[in-house]
């Protein structure tokens, strides 16, 4: 398996697994012990087993320290307050922290607490707060007890508690429930509106979302800043450029594109759209910009390639006497690891260490990986032992993955161990760039003992892992056992079907090459670069010229996938092997980029097959200019000299190429 096509596995999230023992767990940015929410809520399963508040009121008593905590605490990024839905005004939790508040079992200046043990009874203030707090933090079974308690006390045609309860019920991912809350609404306003449309849409039903936007519009429900807001972001997450625009030509219109958090998610839409030109325009014009609004431009800047502006963006926004947190240093590490720039990059590392962020993961986890681009892995290992505890198996991972790219397979394998005896959980990604490791030190043995690893931790039927698992099988020579990992997977993706057609074409199957590219398109598989690439070298090693030319013409016409220098260069030599020189010849001259190198030394081998000096000179000339330390060239020109008895030339071949560097041949470089 390529490691490009799984280095993403590295980005992953970094949140807690949700288990049945945990079943409330918190936000990346919101994570906190459990000591610090007992003025809230304690351990929801304690709640679950007894169905009733009044046992976490116990517990709270048990407790010896009780910690002030606020809910502003949470993820501050987000685009807009709960406020701003019209669910009501957003309260500390340390506001209320004492055993007289709201989880103590008394009243608060005469107000009835949230869970009296005596009465269970609570007001429409804590109500909206205690959803609220289940919004934020996805606690579905504390939500339908507050939700109980709302019924018990008539607080069903409250419109702040039943906005609250659609909410909460849409960030936990329970439409149904919140659609059946809003229905049961005496009335609806935008506020309750909003609710049901950015839950449509955060749980993937955009569809949905966008009618009941429009809905709203039909009904005279009009849309506010926040209703905007979520369409953006869902026209940002569906690609849907041209809604997109017609939402901002209304912005405009309604004047919302004042606020800067609607400003931030127009943004963000037009950077995951990769319509930079007009992110860079809407960002410079935004008057009052915040963390947020950096972030969002120095992020899409470093998706579309554009590092050094990312990196300029960071350090205008310091310069603007904005302080980064650990998202935007993130961004900058890794655009200094994109651009090779080693003395940023320490530069940048010193910055994290004087903010105290070095040892987070996310931050931690990015500096091993910019070293790793650098090719610094003693840096990237220092990193990771300074770390310590804090060194989460993604960090491991990278440190791991750092050394496959950089070639160092034995200290890539010696890190996995390393891993293994640090007793950190191994996940997907690490069986599959471990095995990637293996593949360059082609051994069966060792293969096999890492599969039987693999089925011991059920990774057997993932599919990152399994086209690891077939390419590695592949290169131990064994295809027997990559066909049968292939066979016991289940909805193979592109990338396992690509290693099944590669594996087959470095052994000289061409036709079942071909045939799997068949099947696959017949499963529906959208073929990518990399397909028609394995499909090129299997007709090239073959001597398949028509076909190879079809699939070439095949894949810019039919799947619209632009050809990379790989493929001008898989296509060459599959001219070039068949005898066709010069046709390849005329390929070359008439590409649409200017011919690197590595598409003219296919030809340069073709030439020394069939034994052509006259273009082998030709083409020699062409690399040479373009990489004038090309030791090939001197060598096979060297050879062909000899052969034809051009011994004085075959010497001076020699002599330059010892030299390491182009002096003069037995041909003319212009």
């Amino acid at each position: 398996m390529d490691l490009e096509e799984r280095r993403s596995g590295t980005e992953k999230s970094l949140i807690g697994v949700r288990t049945a023992a945990n079943p409330c767990i918190f936000s990346a940015k919101g994570r906190i012990e459990l000591q610090k929410l007992s003025n809230v809520v304690i351990s929801s399963e304690n709640v679950v087993e007894s169905q009733r508040l009044s046992n976490a009121c116990n517990v709270l008593d048990r407790m010896p320290e009780r910690i002030s905590f606020s809910t502003l605490e949470f993820d501050c990024s987000e685009c807009m307050e709960e406020v701003e839905l019209g669910i009501g005004e957003r309260r500390c939790f340390a506001d209320i922290n004492t055993p007289d508040d709201c989880l103590g079992g008394c009243c608060v200046d005469g107000v009835p607490d949230l869970c009296s043990s005596a009465s269970n009874v609570i007001d429409r203030h804590h109500a909206t707060i205690f959803l609220s707090f289940c919004s934020g933090e996805g606690c579905l079974e504390l939500g339908k007890i507050c939700h109980g308690l709302v019924i018990k006390n008539g607080l069903c045609g409250d419109k702040f508690v039943c906005t609250s309860l659609v909410n909460m019920y849409a960030k936990c991912s329970v439409m149904e429930d919140a659609v059946m809350v809003y229905q049961q609404m005496p009335y609806s306003d935008i506020a309750s509106r909003n609710c049901l449309i950015s839950g449509y849409a955060s749980n993937g039903l955009f569809n949905k979302a966008f009618g009941f936007f429009i809905e709203s519009g039909n009904l005279g429900i009009w849309p506010n800043h926040y209703s905007y807001s979520i369409m953006l972001t869902a026209c940002g997450n569906l690609l849907a450029i041209q809604e997109g625009k017609q939402f901002h030509a209304q912005l405009v219109k309604t004047q919302y594109l004042s606020k800067t958090a609607v400003a931030n998610a127009l943004l963000t839409m037009y950077s995951k759209c990769g319509m930079m030109k007009e992110a860079e325009t809407l960002f410079q014009n935004i008057s009052q910009k915040s963390l947020v609004s950096w972030s969002a431009i120095m992020s899409g800047l470093f998706q579309h390639k554009s590092s050094e502006k990312a990196l300029s963006q960071f350090y205008l926004m310091r310069d603007n006497g904005i302080e980064p947190n650990e998202h935007t240093f993130t961004i900058a590490l890794a655009s200094c690891g994109s651009m090779k720039h080693l003395d940023c990059g320490r530069a940048l590392h010193c910055q994290v260490i004087k903010s105290g962020m070095v040892s987070s993961v996310f931050v931690g986890t990015t500096v091993i990986d910019m070293y790793a681009e650098l090719g610094e892995m003693g840096y990237a290992e220092t990193q990771l032992q300074e770390m310590g505890g804090m060194a989460s198996n993604v960090s491991w991972n990278a440190l791991v993955a750092g050394f496959v790219r950089n070639k160092k397979t034995k200290a890539a394998l010696e890190a996995f161990h390393n891993m293994v005896k640090d007793d950190t959980a191994c996940d997907e990604f690490t069986y599959s760039v471990t095995l990637t490791a293996w593949s360059l030190l082609p051994s069966l043995a060792t293969c096999k003992q890492i599969h039987s690893r693999i089925v011991k931790a059920n990774f057997g039927a993932n599919l990152h892992v399994g086209s690891s698992l077939v390419e590695a099988y592949a290169k131990c020579g064994n295809l027997k056992d990559a066909k049968q990992v292939f066979h016991k997977l289940s909805m193979p993706d592109v990338v396992l079907w690509n290693s099944m057609i590669k594996a087959h074409s470095q052994y000289g199957h061409p036709k079942k090459s071909m045939s799997l590219f068949t099947k696959m398109i017949k499963e529906k598989i959208k073929p990518n670069s990399s397909t028609f690439l394995a499909i090129l070298s299997a007709c090239s090693h073959a001597g398949l010229v028509q076909e190879g030319q079809e699939f070439f013409e095949y894949m810019v016409r039919e799947y619209n996938i632009p050809p990379e220098e790989t493929h001008y260069s898989c296509m060459v030599d599959l001219l070039g092997r068949s005898g066709q020189l010069e046709k390849a010849l005329d390929f070359v001259n008439n590409l649409p980029i200017k011919p690197t190198a590595p598409v003219w030394r296919p030809l340069l081998a073709a030439c020394r097959c069939h034994g052509n000096l006259q273009l082998a000179e030709l083409v020699g000339k062409h690399i040479l200019a373009l990489d004038p330390k090309d030791a090939t060239v001197y060598v096979t020109l060297s050879n062909m000299y000899a052969e034809v008895g051009r011994h004085f030339d075959a010497e001076r071949q020699r002599v330059n190429g010892a030299g390491g560097g182009y002096k003069g041949t037995g041909m003319q470089l212009d």
